[in-house]
């Protein structure tokens, strides 16, 4: 029985000590460079022109242009409020108009929309409603002024500006 307990506990041992032990691990691979090949171009011969006599030509050319241009005049009862693309309002917040006048508000900005909103019941008889009323690049909203008084609206979007038509 002592032979036994000597064979398991030099097995026990030897376990012991295999499991402690450690492989060492295989080197990590180091990437081997590969050459790259150099490009050499090579240069292409080009023709040379050759020289053609060209005969001895004068000539006499008269531009006779006339231009008639002419620009389609804004009527005398309208009056035009513009939008800018630096996001100003032309002319500026107040304007005076006679009685019958027709207020153009255009929107010269190409890159933001514009608009109008009437403030008040009687300014929003004139402009159809209270509601904001949206100017797309290039376009105009229109509203004729036939009653005398004072009209207070603002413009949306960017920026507000609360402005007035004052109709004598």
């Amino acid at each position: 029985m002592k032979k036994l307990i000597v064979v398991l506990v030099v097995l026990f041992i030897g376990i012991l000590f295999a499991g402690c032990t450690s492989q060492s691990a295989a080197p990590a691979a180091t990437p081997t460079p590969t050459e790259v090949p150099t490009v050499v171009a090579t240069p292409v011969p080009t023709a040379v022109p050759t020289p053609v006599a060209t005969p001895n030509v004068t000539a006499n050319v008269t531009a006779n242009v006339t231009a008639n241009v002419t620009a389609t005049p804004i009527p005398a009862n309208v009056v035009m409020i513009t939008f800018t693309q630096g996001l100003s309002v032309t002319p500026g917040a107040t304007i005076t108009v006679p009685a019958g006048t027709i207020v153009s508000w255009y929107n010269n900005d190409k890159f933001n929309p514009h608009g109008v909103q009437a403030i008040g019941a009687t300014a929003g008889q004139y402009f159809g409603d209270t509601a904001a009323h949206s100017i797309a690049y290039g376009k105009t909203y229109n509203v004729t002024f036939s009653q005398k008084g004072s009209y207070d609206y603002a413009t949306v979007f960017q920026p507000q500006i609360k402005a007035k038509i004052i109709v004598d």
